[in-house]
């Protein structure tokens, strides 16, 4: 009976062990995160598990609780703050509270720090629209609203942004050229394009391409990226994808047409190809060297019937394959 207590007090101890271990490990493995979802939406996730959105909308976000929700206007497609459950403590900052006359207020929410500022053009007034400097863990986000490039942008120069997030649908906010002047002087280390499209919920590659900041860091709908603290006195280029990667494509469900984005390591006979759920090829929409780095494909699937079809992307040894549905 003595050896029995001493075996059970001994693997009380390794559980114990074992479980500190794997908390260690999980703490050494956090890192703040940025989801872009659609639109202007995002997540913030920081390293500490603090859950930041802005400009809720068209997706519903169930898998992290917020602690913030920030609205830069009252624009339905930018408030849908029932896509997202709160926590109890949750903070929802709106333009409302951001702007108290011609001041801009702070807030500060545990480790986290929002600064209210300026966002307006002719579709949305000085005093009901607003951007947020979102700073924590050594990094500082800007979300610009919908706002045109305005003199204010100067004063966020010296705040050493790390990521601006920069809309450029041309009509609602910037065109993509002002956005990319508004890079130029706002001076932050990465430019990530946001509300390229007019209609809501949409994403133009097309339009990103005019965005032409060396800076420029392209985050898809439903991609999630590490936000990185960066020292911003020294030049830094903003990070290639490395590995082998098939994103999912946007939008899905589609009718007619959706973008297949991947990513090679290096210089490689790739090769794009449509299945059936019984495996049949239907289409091989690329098959080519390509070079290194990141690829957007723009697929047309007129002629093919509504229903779940598989997208298989081939480089060399690699090879991944993902769902897509195909509506009428």
């Amino acid at each position: 009976m003595k050896i029995s207590y001493q075996l059970i007090r001994l693997n009380l101890v390794l559980f114990f062990c074992h479980f500190l271990i794997v908390q260690l490990c999980v703490a050494q493995t956090a890192h703040d995160s940025l989801t872009y979802y659609c639109h202007s939406f995002i997540k913030i996730k920081t390293a500490q598990g603090m859950v930041i959105y802005i400009d809720p909308y068209n997706v519903n976000a169930f898998q992290d609780s917020a602690d913030v929700v920030l609205i830069t206007h009252e624009h339905p497609d930018h408030n849908e703050i029932g896509r997202i459950i709160q926590k109890s403590t949750c903070q929802v900052i709106r333009a409302a509270n951001a702007i108290s006359g011609d001041t801009y207020n702070s807030f500060t929410i545990g480790s986290i720090i929002v600064q209210g500022f300026p966002a307006y053009n002719s579709h949305h007034s000085k005093s009901s629209c607003v951007g947020f400097v979102v700073s924590f863990n050594g990094i500082k986000l800007y979300h610009a609203g919908d706002t045109g490039k305005i003199p204010e942008m100067a004063e966020l120069t010296d705040q050493h942004i790390t990521y601006a997030l920069l809309p450029m649908s041309g009509v609602y906010s910037m065109t993509p050229e002002e956005a990319t002047e508004a890079a130029a002087i706002i001076k932050a280390v990465y430019d990530i394009p946001i509300h390229t499209a007019i209609p809501p919920g949409t994403y133009s590659d097309a339009v990103v391409a005019r965005f032409t900041s060396p800076n420029k860091l392209v985050v898809h709908p439903g991609s999630t990226i590490e936000l990185v603290a960066v020292e911003t006195d020294v030049k830094v280029t903003p990070p290639v994808p490395t590995g082998f990667r098939l994103d999912q494509n946007y939008p899905n469900p589609f009718n007619p047409s959706t973008t297949i984005s991947f990513n090679i390591p290096t210089k490689e006979f790739i090769s794009l190809q449509i299945f059936d759920l019984l495996g049949r090829e239907f289409t091989t929409i690329v098959a080519e060297e390509l070079s290194a780095g990141t690829h957007s494909i723009l697929w047309n699937a007129v002629g093919l019937s509504a229903g779940l079809y598989f997208y298989q992307l081939r480089a060399g040894s690699n090879c991944e394959t993902k769902k897509l549905m195909i509506l009428k």
